[in-house]
């Protein structure tokens, strides 16, 4: 996820007015309190304007024809903007503070150690020459996807005029932008070129393809000239990034890993995780261990029943072809149907929908799943963007029971869970309402991929797939996925491991080929922390809800649990747990309301 930027006085003023003055979501207002609001603010809207890319990930659209000129003397400039913000937080007095206030003020400093360090110690910009190309691609497919459609959500012909022009406006601008960043790249680092160059050889076909096609049936002469060359321009850059790390790749070095020591530090500042590397492994092998233990018992049950595993167990293979989006979208809406009708969660009447579109080629090479993009922050639309890669034979994809394809109906119900309902899409179009504003930008990847993965599991115990074998085989490999990739991230990023012995073990314990063995673990590798959020996010959230049956007995309720945990935001659980714990004496009606759920 990203952040965030300063918009207009009266953007700001329109969110003041809009959130609470509260210190504990109902109670009245603290000195504390509103402070840690205007510092969230002050980062969230600043650090934006100074990164109009940023603004744009979180749907404040007012600078999408700007760029920012990458340099060190921007960089020294953003660091002590950093250390400004950090002065502001410490100097914020706590001491007869309210849990939501300390908790508060536990979010923001863990964003400024993040935001810090990725300038201190991580710095992937001095690595990853493809990034500011591949940066310049990911956000102007972002301000395609959100084209005014006049008509909807009252979208005018003035709208859809003015963000065109403010795509041909970045896109003018982007070449220089690309030489600016590629300049910092003074350490390029081997995988991070091969990665790179994977995801922007398929940069063209969106640009020449879909966007082009818009441009030209939504453009006039004159604009759609200017189009044109700006797009040209950038396809040029692009070209000439891709013949550059060709040509020098060879020479560049492995520098992905950062350390056991500075690991560890990222899973307690940054994660606020009670855990080092050591206990993220034993999570990975126990996970992986029942992983294995889950498909040995499906396989056994197979072959008592007679009954094949894959589409023939009963889920029915997915159609070819065009007819695929549309089959999707049934399969989305009988699991909505599925999650209303077990009273899984409360979903409110306000809920958007879902698009179901294929992944673009630029993103295929490193998205080979599917994959959702929830509603922007602070953006008007409601609407979530499903992208599948379809399986070029969906035949193939089945006789191997591939991982990362949704070949038949219940590993599409099983994907979907994760991703759209009631995973992904459902908890962040209910965490981007929450009223203080910390939580609103708050994203906590072990909350939000813990959550997915726990459904997972609790859409099969609930009786999804009935007697039909393949969704729960498609859970219990997803399973020894999350295991392995844990064990591969701590391994990877402390050193201990090589990337080619941590692609060999991928490969053999989760059943993936060795080509997406290695796709994978070279995205493990250049984002240390990130996939290790599945395991370690279920493992607390599971711990949560125990404490949470011991405490209410009789009167605790799967539902009501639900609804009380996506009420809090997108928080690690070392804030929202307490939280919840303390909350018990509350109604779940207020709670929601207090959260605007």
């Amino acid at each position: 996820m990203t952040r965030l930027r300063l918009f207009a006085v009266a953007l700001g003023a329109a969110l003041l007015s809009a959130a609470p003055a509260s210190p504990t979501f109902g109670q009245s207002p603290t000195a504390a309190y509103a402070r840690l609001q205007n510092l969230a603010r002050n980062m969230t809207f600043v650090w934006a304007k100074r990164h109009p890319i940023a603004a744009t990930e979180l749907g404040l659209t007012d600078l999408d024809g700007e760029l920012e000129t990458p340099s060190a003397a921007n960089r020294t400039a953003d660091l002590a903007q950093i250390h400004a913000w950090q002065a502001t937080l410490k100097a914020i007095r706590l001491k007869h503070a309210t849990l939501v206030e300390r908790d508060d003020a536990l979010l923001l400093g863990a964003q400024l150690i993040s935001m810090e360090r990725a300038l201190t110690l991580y710095r992937s910009d001095e690595k990853d020459y493809t990034g500011p190309a591949r940066t310049i691609v990911d956000v102007l497919f972002t301000q395609f996807l959100h084209l005014p459609v006049i008509g909807e959500a009252g979208a005018t012909k003035a709208d859809r005029a003015r963000a065109w022009t403010r795509i041909v406006a970045r896109m003018q601008k982007s070449p220089a932008y690309i030489v600016a960043g590629q300049k910092l790249a003074t350490h390029p680092g081997h995988l991070f070129g091969v990665v790179g160059s994977q995801e922007l050889a398929g940069a063209p076909d969106f640009l020449n393809g879909p966007l082009s096609a818009a441009a030209k049936t939504q453009l006039a002469p004159a604009d759609l000239r200017r189009f044109v060359t700006a797009r040209d321009a950038l396809v040029w850059r692009i070209s000439a990034t891709a013949k550059y790390v060709k040509a020098n790749l060879g020479g560049w070095s492995e520098n992905y890993a950062i350390g056991r020591g500075a690991y560890d530090a990222m899973l307690r500042d940054e994660q606020l995780l009670p855990y080092r590397a050591g206990d993220v492994r034993r999570m990975g092998e126990d996970e992986l261990a029942h992983g294995w233990a889950e498909q040995v018992w499906l396989e056994q049950l197979a072959r008592v029943r007679g009954t094949p595993l894959g589409a023939a167990s009963g889920g029915g293979m997915a159609p070819a072809g065009e007819a695929i989006i549309p089959y999707y979208r049934e399969r989305l809406a009988e699991l909505t149907n599925f999650v209303k009708e077990t009273r899984v969660i409360t979903l409110p009447a306000w809920l958007g929908t879902v698009q179901v579109i294929e992944t673009p080629k630029f993103l295929q090479p490193v998205q080979p799943g599917a994959s959702i993009n929830p509603p922007r922050v602070f953006a008007k639309e409601t609407t979530g963007f499903y992208f599948i890669t379809p399986p070029k034979s969906l035949a193939a994809a089945a006789k191997r029971l591939d991982l990362y394809q949704d070949f038949d109906r219940d590993r599409i119900w099983s994907t979907a869970g994760h991703e759209a309902m009631p995973g992904h899409y459902l908890q962040f179009s209910i965490a981007r309402r929450h009223p203080d504003f910390v939580r609103k930008t708050s994203g906590s990847g072990v909350f939000s991929e813990g959550w997915a993965y726990y459904g997972e599991e609790m859409l099969m115990q609930l009786g999804l797939y009935g007697d039909d074998l393949d969704g729960r085989l498609d859970v219990a490999q997803w399973e020894r996925i999350r295991g392995a990739r844990a064990i591969v991230d701590a391994e990877l990023a402390s050193g201990d491991w090589s990337y080619r012995r941590a692609a060999k073990y991928f490969a053999r314990e989760t059943g993936a080929t060795q080509g997406q063995a290695d796709a994978a673990v070279a995205g493990i590798a250049l984002d240390p922390g990130d996939v290790i959020s599945y395991t370690v996010g279920r493992f607390q959230l599971e711990n949560l809800m125990t404490e949470y049956r011991h405490r209410l007995g009789a009167r605790a309720s799967m539902h009501d649990f639900h609804d009380r945990l996506l009420s809090y935001g997108s928080c690690p659980f070392a804030v929202l747990g307490p939280e919840l714990l303390a909350d018990l004496d509350k109604s779940p009606e207020s709670v929601r309301a207090a959260a605007n759920y």
